[in-house]
């Protein structure tokens, strides 16, 4: 039954009344600002965000001053603050906090603090009576920063202004931990677009044919890795019945790897054009890297020309593992001779290496990523596995022996393999 109230005579129904606010204006104007808090990290540089913070506590909460600090996100320090008011700048906070006064206690506990007519109230402001420290709390409890409030008048801030700052605080924790998911988010879009464009790089510099050669079968396989990495392989035509083959790993991965890779490829093209010795293209790759390349990175890289007609090959190893050739009657030889990897030194020496393929031979030039993985025992599937494969490759062509070879070690391997995986196969023919 509807309820009826009597207004000088008059009969009213309640139902008849407009609806209304429980509220008063002061109580939406609250509401407002805790809205604006919320929506503070959509497209704001880091000091608009603080300004803005401070912005609406200033329409909330009576202050002569106020600071407010925000804790990166491992929790070891005060990343970002900003202060108004203040007469002494703040001191670096780093974890743990709790060392570092008052403020520092909040940032430890996630509990707050109202202190009056104490000396630490005037920690900021000398004229302060009153201080008010109210910690931004996020989800799971994780305190996020803090909120510092000085107040010039004595008698401390009361209940309902530690109200509205926690309340208000609470949405601010919910803005950073937002504004963070979306930094989160931005970064693995770049860090994907990265990936995809090192992708594409290295899908331009690898070859998609291997030479047909008289009296040689080959093959090469490349399989990278979920994070892209530098390895790259190559064959190049130096005329007159010759072909430079390259193999290299660059350290590290993504971009950064994949343009490295793309310099070591056109600083061998640039070389071997030259008509240089093997011992002389290493020497002037090496220069190149060690002048243009960050400290700390490097190249290991093999390089060996193949005279077809006369199944002869000169090489050099520069610091990568080691390629393995298999003897039509079993033994294995190492092409190990050259020197360090490219670009860690200024003028290393390199030394060349050969050798004469016979019919039956079977020579492998690989990446670590072959020889590296490890089964759930944490063993290697190391060089030996590879050279008895190649050892009972039989009558198997290059093509086979790669894929063979490729699905033994992801057969033996545990999980998503963290290294690009190539594999370069010359088998001599009669």
């Amino acid at each position: 039954m509807p309820d009826i109230s009597t207004t000088e005579g008059a009969v009213t129904d309640s139902t008849s009344r407009r609806p209304t606010t429980k509220v008063g204006a002061g109580a939406v104007k609250a509401a407002q600002v805790m809205v604006e808090a919320f929506n503070l990290a959509t497209d704001a540089s880091d000091t608009a965000i603080l300004n803005g913070i401070l912005d609406g506590l200033a329409s909330l909460v009576d202050h002569d001053a106020v600071g407010v600090y925000i804790v990166d996100p491992t929790g070891k320090k005060v990343r970002h603050s900003l202060m108004r008011g203040c007469q002494n700048p703040l001191p670096e906070l780093r974890a743990p906090f709790d060392q570092h006064g008052v403020l520092g206690g909040v940032l430890a506990s996630g509990d707050p603090v109202s202190l009056t007519d104490q000396p630490v109230v005037c920690e900021g402001r000398k004229s302060a009576r009153s201080r008010l420290i109210v910690p931004l709390v996020g989800s799971r409890g994780i305190v996020r920063g803090a909120i510092d409030l000085w107040s010039d008048r004595p008698g401390g801030y009361d209940e309902q202004a530690e109200a509205i700052v926690s309340i208000y605080s609470a949405a601010i924790a919910g803005m950073v931990e937002r504004a963070r998911l979306h930094a989160e988010i931005d970064d693995k879009r770049r860090l994907d677009r990265q990936v995809a464009l090192a992708q594409d790089v290295m899908e331009d510099l690898l070859p998609h044919v291997t030479p047909s050669l008289a009296g040689f079968d080959i093959a090469g396989a490349h399989e990278p890795s979920l994070a892209v990495g530098g390895d790259y392989y190559e064959f190049i035509s130096l005329g007159e019945d010759r072909w430079g083959v390259v193999i290299a790993d660059v350290v590290g991965k993504g971009i950064a790897a994949a343009l490295l890779v793309a310099a070591t490829r056109a600083s061998i093209y640039s070389l071997v054009g030259h008509e240089l010795a093997v011992r002389a293209v290493m020497r002037r790759a090496n220069r190149f890297f060690h002048e243009s390349v960050e400290v700390g990175r490097y190249v290991t890289l093999f390089y060996m020309v193949m005279d077809v007609s006369a199944k002869r090959l000169l090489y050099v190893n520069a610091g990568h593992v080691p390629p393995v050739l298999v003897r039509s009657n079993g033994q294995v030889e190492l092409l190990e001779e050259g020197g360090v990897p490219l670009g860690l030194f200024k003028a290393p020496r390199y030394s060349e290496g050969h050798a004469t393929l016979e019919p039956g031979d079977v020579l492998a030039l690989y990446t670590d990523g072959v020889v590296e993985p490890m089964n759930a025992a944490g063993e290697e599937f190391g060089r030996e596995r590879l050279t008895q494969l190649l050892r009972h490759a039989g009558d198997a062509s290059a093509t086979e022996i790669c894929s063979g070879v490729m699905q033994e070690v992801r057969r033996f391997g545990v999980g998503a393999s963290q290294d690009d995986r190539t594999l370069v196969v010359i088998k001599s023919m009669s």
